[in-house]
């Protein structure tokens, strides 16, 4: 394990409960008559992207995808700020392994098609082991043409490192997210969120529930 890519918000720290709330006040804001209860808040985040998620639901309805944009705006401010008054805590094992990797002479890096908000809300936490400065490389929706499971974000990543895929290991934490870095040639460790579907025979190369639990690291 020479290099580690931490692959999406959802992989470092348990945010979906405050996306789908943010998600619901936001369209009841822009009127629409649109409510995600859990199950299919699950089911939605087989794609990746925010975005796409309203623009999938826009096309299905009929609805206008400038209400949807509206929507998805206010969502991420509402959302954000959420995340850092409740300052959500990373999850299980993040700053551990970040820690050994650069102890060990790795690189450690946050490859995302999340937008700089999300991003910054994040880092606006302030968790050891997870800052901006203990990272090697950050990549965002910005940086890229295509979201997940495009490998746009990996393929970036690593030229920006010069790393080696197979020197790389990618922790998601969604079957869609997994794709992206496989399809770069990285081995990938898949950490389920909450809200995350899993598919037992999903292509990846470690399933555990946490970095932490008895199968993790």
């Amino acid at each position: 394990m020479k290099s580690i890519f931490f692959g999406s918000i959802g992989a470092v720290a348990e945010t979906s409960a405050f996306q789908r709330r943010a998600y619901n006040q936001a369209l009841k804001e822009a009127g629409l008559n649109w409510y995600w209860d859990e199950p299919t808040y699950r089911q939605l985040l087989n794609y990746v992207g925010g975005r796409e998620r309203l623009r999938l639901l826009a096309d299905a309805t009929g609805t206008e995808l400038d209400n949807a944009r509206i929507a998805h705006a206010r969502k991420t401010e509402l959302a954000c700020a959420a995340i850092v008054d409740a300052r959500v805590p990373l999850r299980p094992g993040i700053a551990e392994l970040s820690g050994r990797v650069r102890s060990g002479g790795g690189q450690v890096g946050f490859v995302t098609t999340t937008y700089k908000p999300n991003i910054d809300a994040i880092f606006g936490l302030g968790h050891d082991g997870f800052t901006r400065d203990s990272l090697d490389v950050i990549v965002g929706r910005e940086d890229v043409e295509r979201g997940k499971p495009s490998p746009d974000a990996y393929q970036v990543a690593l030229a920006r490192t010069g790393l080696d895929p197979a020197d790389v290991i990618a922790i998601e934490d969604t079957v869609s997210s997994a794709k992206a870095a496989k399809r770069s040639g990285l081995r990938v460790i898949l950490t389920p969120g909450t809200f995350a579907s899993v598919i037992a025979d999903a292509d990846v190369d470690l399933i555990v529930p946490s970095l932490m639990s008895d199968e993790g690291l």
